[in-house]
């Protein structure tokens, strides 16, 4: 049984995903709540020709992006990927990775 668990208090809670179509076409969206359950932000994206991994990073950069344009300092991430949640922990030894550059964006607005 899968279900959504808020944020701490004064958090809001970024929900992502990203997939894709064979290699041609691929997209993500994703959610910002708040720890209410509230709809804060939304956004979806199409992100041309890759893997449906390069797409659920690009969901990731995407929706960090909106809450940061939105104000937000405190944020959980909550992605279904453990392969994307290693890359972002690792992303300084992941060199030459696919999705490389959409890693370095993410690194930098972590920051």
């Amino acid at each position: 049984h899968i279900h959504w668990k808020p944020p701490r208090e004064n958090f809001a809670k970024i929900n992502t995903d990203g997939a894709c179509k064979g290699r041609e076409r691929a997209g993500c969206g994703g959610v910002i709540r708040g720890n209410q359950g509230e709809w804060l932000g939304g956004f979806v994206k199409g992100v041309g020709s890759c893997s449906a991994f390069v797409a659920e990073l690009w969901g990731v950069l995407e929706g960090l992006c909106l809450a940061s344009r939105m104000g937000f300092t405190n944020v959980e991430l909550s992605i279904n990927s453990q392969a994307i949640v290693h890359v972002i922990q690792a992303a300084d030894r992941m060199q030459g990775s696919a999705g490389c550059a959409v890693l370095k964006k993410i690194q930098r607005v972590m920051e």
